[in-house]
């Protein structure tokens, strides 16, 4: 049987403590990384909770919205939509270059909503509660 014979070789190395001063610096970059990958790990983890959170909100919202739509009467009742016209600057620049003096028109007398109208029956029969007082 052959001995095995195992040879060691020895390298030289020029300025030790440089080299060790950047293999720590490297580890310290190293440790670095992996410490803002923690944060990051956290981060998204919490990220996670959040959303599972608000989803969980969000169903028991639309829970209540569900019974509270079964609770309340049902009506026929809907609020007229009403789109405001915006005007284009670059009209209104030729209207104004060209256009002759013209007398203001009093702005159309719009019809109370029923909002409104109910706004004001409420107000007239607070009045009129404060004048029995």
């Amino acid at each position: 049987m052959k001995e095995q014979h195992n040879e060691l070789f020895f390298v030289e190395i020029k300025e030790p403590s440089e080299v060790r001063k950047g293999i720590l610096e490297i580890l310290k970059g190293i440790l670095e990384v992996l410490q803002k990958f923690e944060k990051f790990k956290q981060l998204r983890q919490k990220k996670l909770e959040n959303i599972n959170k608000l989803r969980g909100l969000l169903r028991d919202t639309n829970k209540t919205m569900g019974t509270l739509k079964n609770r309340l009467p049902q009506t026929n009742f809907k609020v007229p939509f009403v789109k405001e016209v915006l005007p284009h600057p670059k009209k209104e620049q030729k209207k104004k270059q060209s256009a002759k003096p013209v007398q203001e028109k009093a702005p159309p007398k719009r019809e109370m909503t029923d909002l409104e109208r109910l706004e004001s029956e409420l107000k007239s029969i607070e009045g009129k509660l404060k004048d029995l007082t």
